[in-house]
Formats: C-alpha cells, sequence, structure tokens
C-alpha cells in the first residue's frame, strides 16, 4: 500500500547580499516545507525557518534573527529556487516540536539560516520519531541542495531563458535520487 506521509522538504530561496560561508551556502535563504505527498493545485502547507529582520533593540534598528513557523503555498513563489525531499512525516506533532525547539542563535559568530537546516535536520535525526523514511546526513543534503539550484540556474530555470513548467516548483526526491519537477 503506497504511502500517503506528509513531506519534508529542505526549501531554498533567492536572497539578496554577498555569500560570506565557504561553501557559499548563504547565497540563499534555506528553510524547511512540509507538505502532502500529493500535491493539488493551491495545496498549502507550513514553512519552518530562522528569518532575519530589522527591529528596534534599546532604541536603534539592528539586524536579528528569530524561528518563524507559517503557513506556505507549495506552488511557486517569487523568491524560492527550488526544494529537495528529504523524508517521510510519520508524526507531525513530533517533528513541529523538534523543530520548535532548535534555538535561533544571533550571538554566535556565523550562525544564519543554512546553520539552522543544518541543525534541525541533526535534530530530527537525532529524534529518530518525528520521521519514516528520510536522508538527513547534512553533508549530503547540502551538497545535493547546492548541485541541484546551481544545475537549474545553469539550465536558465529562473531567467525565463529556458523551457520549464512555472506552474511547478522545481523539486528533487533524495529518497528515490530523481527529479520530481524539472
Amino acid at each position: 500500500m503506497p504511502s500517503n506521509k506528509d513531506r519534508l522538504y529542505v526549501a531554498l530561496y533567492a536572497r539578496g547580499g554577498q555569500a560570506k560561508m565557504a561553501g557559499m551556502e548563504d547565497k540563499y535563504h534555506w528553510g524547511l516545507t512540509v507538505g502532502p505527498k500529493v500535491e493539488e493545485k493551491d495545496a498549502e502547507g507550513t514553512m519552518f525557518h530562522a528569518k532575519e529582520k530589522m527591529a528596534s533593540v534599546d532604541g536603534t534598528m539592528q539586524s536579528v534573527w528569530e524561528f518563524e513557523e507559517r503557513p506556505t503555498t507549495l506552488g511557486p513563489t517569487r523568491m524560492i529556487l527550488g526544494r529537495i525531499l528529504v523524508g517521510k512525516v510519520a508524526n507531525m506533532d513530533r517533528l513541529t516540536s523538534v523543530l520548535r525547539s532548535i534555538k535561533v542563535k544571533p550571538t554566535q559568530s556565523g550562525w544564519n539560516c543554512v546553520v539552522w537546516v543544518q541543525e534541525a535536520l541533526q535534530g530530527l535525526k537525532e529524534d529518530g520519531k518525528a520521521l519514516g523514511t528520510s536522508k538527513l546526513d547534512w553533508d549530503f543534503v547540502r551538497d545535493t541542495a547546492m548541485h541541484y539550484i546551481e544545475q537549474k540556474e545553469s539550465q536558465h530555470r529562473f531567467d525565463g531563458k529556458g523551457e520549464f513548467d512555472q506552474s511547478k516548483v522545481a523539486t528533487w526526491d533524495c529518497l528515490e535520487g530523481r527529479e520530481v519537477f524539472p
């Protein structure tokens, strides 16, 4: 019997600014999304990520990091570049609890949304019950995501010069090692 479990994705988004990380991971904004296995038109899911924003702290505007969990469309947006399927959700309440427990570390040098995703995947791996079948090794996930998005860039997925179904988000399935939506 086929599994109908929700899916966990690592999603990469366009962002401004210069990359500072050695592997250029912060060229993109990283987050996690959860959505149904079979996505109907206008399907929604949940996004989990650490986001940077400007806020008044003691009367001065400063950049601050915060955890955000919110409903999101699973279809293409102006900012999403692609996503990587990394797991089948076995227990959504447990997954949500684990992700909410991953702390934002604004005072840690070099900490950002990429590190939050890395720590979130490690937390899910250590939990061992939120996900069923999954691929959570950080080096594998990071390398797969970076390679996939760079491949989509070279194929002109994002600049309008390529022939792609723009009604779908470019998606790679790490569990099956294949592209779902080019």
